[in-house]
């Protein structure tokens, strides 16, 4: 089981659970609770009837591929995404962008995490020493190391091309580092307190430098002050901003 979770954390899957509960909210929306997982599109397509507008979201993990290609059937069926508490990993990466309006209510978080094309560029002995600490079998790490880095970047050619077909910048999927790096140091100023990192990019920087527009991002900026940054108890997470970015890439 270690071994099945940590490969799947490498190839970009938050979570082994189940796939997500899809429910129809009211006569023009569909409720998504949970991880993104195999199927879901299928379940989208069957909830979405005539008048269908608004997909209603609460999503902390998920697969990218198919987030992508619950991505793209939300662009099909021109969407709108409200985030009830929080989108984010392959909800934020994939599902978000995809959809007409995008609406973040006052106690709502967008949080990005690395994307695929990041994932892609881990080198083959950070995998091999990841693998091994996973458990898996001296004789058996070469292979696995390979199908890894394989499967990386596949996902990872998927991706440009879904950000192709959205007209997305690829800058959006490839700026994290730099939030990181900044958390880091913020980080440093709690060392008792674990914590992933997350990047919600403001409104304004979706539109101008990744080609996202039509956001409502509600009390963003208010929250994130005074130091560019909160720490959201439901996800462990520290959320940067965007103080570590400069223009657009």
């Amino acid at each position: 089981m270690k071994r099945l979770i940590v490969m799947g954390i490498m190839a970009g899957i938050g979570t082994l659970a189940s796939a997500a509960q899809l429910s129809r909210a009211d006569s023009g929306a569909i409720a998504l609770h949970g991880p993104i997982a195999e199927g879901d599109v299928d379940k989208l397509r069957l909830l979405a009837v005539p008048g269908t507008t608004l997909l209603r979201v609460n999503s902390d993990a998920g697969e990218p591929r198919p987030a992508m290609q619950l991505g793209r059937l939300v662009r099909q069926l021109r969407l709108d995404i409200a985030i009830d508490t929080v989108c984010a990993g392959s909800c934020a990466l994939y599902v978000f962008p995809a959809a007409y309006r995008k609406h973040i209510p006052a106690d709502a978080v967008l949080a990005l995490q690395e994307s695929a094309f990041l994932r892609a560029q881990v080198d083959q002995e950070q995998m091999r020493r990841t693998l091994v600490d996973a458990g898996v079998a001296a004789e058996d790490i070469g292979s696995e190391t390979a199908a890894l880095a394989a499967r990386l970047a596949d996902t990872a050619a998927q991706e440009a091309a879904f950000a192709a077909e959205l007209g997305i910048s690829p800058a959006f999927y490839r700026d994290f580092p730099q939030v990181a790096a900044q958390a880091d140091r913020v980080r440093r100023r709690f060392p008792d307190q674990e914590a992933a990192v997350h990047w919600w990019p403001a409104a304004a920087r979706l539109r101008r430098c990744y080609g996202i527009a039509g956001v409502e991002e509600g009390a963003r900026a208010a929250r994130l002050l005074p130091d560019g940054y909160l720490y959201v108890p439901a996800l462990s997470a520290l959320v940067m901003g965007d103080q570590a970015l400069q223009g657009c890439p």
